[in-house]
Parts: structure tokens; sequence; C-alpha cells
């Protein structure tokens, strides 16, 4: 019979979103993660099976809670603009100096391991789409002209963001405004 678990699942999955952003997968080694979830090796395999689970739990749960902090922004009433640029700030502050934790797992993993390779597409996809979505309704209410290749801008804009996640390790918030105000030109 086993145990009950005396640990929430949420709150150590966030605490390996941590180490696992902060140290990448495979620099982050077993006792690492004992060490910052407080957790004993056999609770770890006994809850997740493996360190490569529990990376694409933690992995899943970074991309929920990053499209519920993000994600509703580009869906909000508003010019494209206005919404656009809100949103990138907001990515700026929740990447500051340690990037994006999905774009670190597609740097690291995703050409050598499938399912992170295809939670990373799927991420793309759906920032594709919202970016997407958003750039229509610019269109419908005369904010852009017609003539755009709305796909290709929506792909462009996760191109931007992607990008902005990776300077914002090393830039100066300065720099990363202009990046964002430059990237709009289609919108002026």
């Amino acid at each position: 019979m086993s145990r009950k678990k005396s640990f929430e699942i949420s709150k150590v999955l966030d605490l390996a979103i941590n180490v696992f952003w902060h140290k990448g997968y495979e620099g982050c080694s077993m006792q690492d993660l004992v060490e910052q979830l407080g957790l004993s090796r056999s609770s770890i395999y006994e809850t997740f099976g493996s360190k490569e689970a529990l990376y694409l739990k933690a992995l899943e749960r970074y991309d929920i809670q990053s499209k519920q902090k993000l994600g509703t922004i580009l869906y909000e009433q508003g010019s494209a603009k206005e919404l656009l640029l809100r949103y990138f700030h907001e990515v700026i502050e929740y990447t500051r100096h340690r990037s994006c934790f999905m774009v670190n797992a597609s740097l690291e993993l995703a050409a050598s391991h499938q399912e992170v390779y295809n939670r990373v597409h799927e991420n793309m996809v759906k920032n594709e789409e919202a970016f997407y979505q958003l750039l229509e309704r610019a269109v419908q209410t005369g904010e852009m002209k017609e003539t755009w290749d709305l796909k290709a801008l929506a792909q462009y804009l996760v191109n931007i963001m992607h990008g902005i996640t990776v300077t914002t390790i090393t830039a100066e918030r300065e720099m990363l405004d202009n990046i964002v105000r430059s990237s709009l030109f289609f919108l002026e």
C-alpha cells in the first residue's frame, strides 16, 4: 500500500521549473533535484518516474503558466499595437535575465529529443495562432492594411518573441524596448 504524498506536486513542479530553467536539463543532476525540491530520490522516481519525465512535466506546467500570464493579453480588446506592446513588455519582464524556459528547451534538446521537439513545436504553433488572430482583428478594424501576409507576420512575431527572450539575458531595457518598437513597423 502506497503512502499518501506529503507534498503538492504543483509546488514541486514549480521548483523543478526553476532548477531546469537555471541549469538546463543536461546541467541538472539528480542530486540538484533532490536538494532543490526537498524530496528524496525515491520520492522523485516514485512520483515522476525519471528525471526526463519530471523535466517534461515541468515544461508542460511552464507552458500552461506562461500562457495564463502572457497569452491572454493577445485576446483582449484593444488596438493590436497597444496589445503587442503590452505583451512584449510582459515577455521581457517574465524572462528578464534568464530567457524563456521553452526557448532554452528548444536550444538544448529539441534537435535530439522528439518529445521536447513536439512540445516546443506545439507551443510555437499556439503562439503563431494567437498572433494571427490578433492581426486578423487589426485588419478588420482598419488598424492594418489588408496587403500584409498575416501568417508570415504571425511567424515573424513568434521569432521576435524568441529573440527577445534570448536577448533579455544581457541587453539593457532600452535596447529591448527599441527592438519591440521597431518590430511593430507594420502597424505604423
